[in-house]
């Protein structure tokens, strides 16, 4: 798909909403994410059921269904931004109703599991922003992070240039963003919400996944075509991801062997993922990839 649609930058005074769509969440780290993003001059509001609890979940499907859809359905909101992931996105799926976010566009924050709600935005045409969620926004040593979302949000994406990584493979490429968390994408594999867009530039990360489960996510994404198919491969942290001595190479080194036959660009240890610096990624931006032997730059496709 071309021409996604890109919600209105914020402006103040604009209304944003926290919701807990999937896994249940401290109300402390909702409190605190209120406090600064109305210090960022917005009108926030939390969701009926952003604090509750229903097992390992913030509500029953029905509700978390009722607070997502409510969320995008309302004209005055500009932007849902969710309070956490955990487990939960892939029950809401089949119900959402993306007629009326098309009518009035706003912006969806988060990761994690918050991965497959990007991915049904993206096979609805709209943008959105994987980025630190409400948890995260308040917590020492996430401050460059927060004030990248906070720039994207009220000025737009313009770039970030990176360290480079002796596994980079060179050379410069353009697409559209996509990807996200390699466990839950991987597990949507093979359904309408991981068609791949024309041109598209992968970035995955992962938090807690043995090297040989890793190892056999990306298989799943070479053999249902979605590697091949690419024009860009990002690989971002894969954080309290221990490596397996029984494997037969790390895993940055199998995933390098695994991409070897494709001719794209591919960037290694890139600031995204479950850590500190995670770097806010426009979902369905057209960007530039640009990997050099001495630096590596994303930047905006104007």
């Amino acid at each position: 798909m071309k021409g996604y649609i890109h919600p209105p930058l914020l402006k103040k005074n604009d209304k944003v909403i926290i919701i807990s769509p999937s896994g249940s969440v401290d109300s402390a780290f909702i409190d605190g994410a209120r406090m600064l993003l109305e210090d960022w001059g917005l009108d926030v509001i939390v969701s009926r059921c952003a604090r509750g609890q229903y097992g390992r979940f913030c509500g029953t499907i029905e509700e978390r269904i009722f607070d997502l859809q409510s969320a995008m359905d309302d004209p005055d909101i500009k932007l849902i931004f969710c309070s956490r992931g955990g487990y939960g996105i892939v029950q809401l799926l089949e119900h959402l109703d993306f007629a009326e976010i098309k009518k009035y566009p706003k912006w969806l924050v988060g990761y994690s599991d918050i991965t497959a709600l990007h991915l049904a935005f993206m096979q609805n045409g709209i943008a959105s922003i994987h980025a630190p969620m409400a948890r995260h926004l308040t917590e020492e040593g996430n401050d460059i992070a927060t004030g990248y979302l906070k720039d994207i949000l009220f000025s737009g994406f313009n770039e970030y240039e990176v360290n480079v990584h002796p596994l980079n493979r060179l050379g410069v490429t353009e697409g559209y963003l996509w990807g996200g968390n390699l466990a839950v994408f991987a597990g949507l594999t093979g359904t309408s919400y991981t068609r791949i867009p024309d041109k598209g530039i992968l970035f995955i990360e992962d938090i807690g996944e043995s090297a040989y489960k890793i190892d056999r996510m990306m298989w799943q994404l070479k053999l249902s075509g979605i590697l091949s198919g690419l024009s860009g491969l990002i690989i971002g942290q894969f954080a309290d991801c221990d490596e397996d001595p029984s494997m037969y190479l790390p895993i940055y080194e199998s995933i390098r062997e695994m991409v070897a036959e494709y001719n794209y660009p591919v960037v290694f240890d890139f600031p995204v993922g479950h850590v500190k610096a995670n770097y806010p990624l426009v979902y369905s931006e057209k960007i530039v990839l640009d990997v050099q032997d001495n630096k590596v730059v994303l930047k905006h496709k104007n």
